[in-house]
């Protein structure tokens, strides 16, 4: 599952090169333009690949199926079976755009209220998870400071024309954050970074039933903990969901590989 898009990427190249040595040792001009298809197929799919690949699957309508679980063609959930029921899990993301360091004692009093309350009108379980790094600042001055102006660009796009909904507030909270990022990182703290992800599981006598309150369970938990975190919550699909299926048994060994994950 992990690598999926190097794996691909490689045989394209393996492809290329096998039909460029071909081309050189007959002289033949279709084998020349098949390695030409084959090192552009590489360069497409390592770009581009976490988004050609599930769309893929999804039109082909095929299942990934690995040791105990599978992944349907809609890459949104991760199924199995257990003591003669199906199971079906979907794991969501939140992007925070405000710390607790950041908020006063009775803000944080307020956050952690809400978020008790959230929880209890769930109804049901669902798994909070993060992954913690501490931050390289080699470059991440100079990330912050190009991840705000094209969020600050996005802003004035929709304001000149004359636009006034979520998006837009949404866009002020992520100036803002990056904002106080900035602020932090030039003061000479060492911070870190912080991943969070939820994941919630269903459980039915049928598979359709299952992957069918999984995904109702979802779409309650995005809105119960967008509203009380007040933040993005979403439903992830395709590699985004894989990659957090697959952070359930070995998480990032370094912050190269969180990274590099994350690209």
């Amino acid at each position: 599952m992990e690598g999926e898009n190097r794996l691909y990427t490689v045989l394209a190249i393996a492809g290329g090169l096998a039909c460029l040595a071909a081309a050189l040792f007959f002289q033949s001009a279709p084998a020349a333009a098949l390695a030409a298809a084959f090192f552009f197929l590489s360069i497409t799919v390592w770009k581009y690949g976490y988004v050609l690949v599930p769309m893929l699957i999804k039109n082909a309508k095929i299942v990934e199926v690995g040791a105990n679980f599978e992944i349907p063609p809609s890459q949104d959930l991760v199924v199995g079976k257990r003591g003669g029921k199906f199971l079906a899990t979907a794991f969501l993301s939140a992007r925070l755009y405000e710390s607790a360091s950041e908020k006063n004692e009775r803000q944080r009093i307020l956050s952690g209220e809400m978020f008790e309350k959230a929880i209890s009108s769930a109804g049901f379980s669902f798994k909070v998870c993060c992954l913690v790094n501490r931050l390289d600042l080699r470059n991440e001055l100079e990330e912050i400071r190009a991840k705000r102006s094209m969020a600050e660009s996005r802003r004035e796009k929709l304001a000149s024309h004359g636009r006034h909904d979520s998006e837009l507030a949404r866009l002020d909270r992520e100036i803002a954050m990056w904002g106080r990022e900035l602020e932090t990182l030039s003061s000479g703290e060492k911070p870190l970074e912080v991943l969070f992800y939820f994941s919630t599981t269903a459980s039915g006598v049928t598979k359709d039933e299952a992957m069918g309150r999984a995904r109702s369970q979802s779409d309650e938990l995005a809105v119960v903990l967008g509203s009380a975190l007040s933040c993005e919550v979403a439903r992830l699909s395709g590699e985004e969901m894989k990659k957090c299926f697959w952070w359930d048994f070995f998480s990032p060994a370094d912050s190269d590989e969180l990274h590099d994950e994350m690209f």
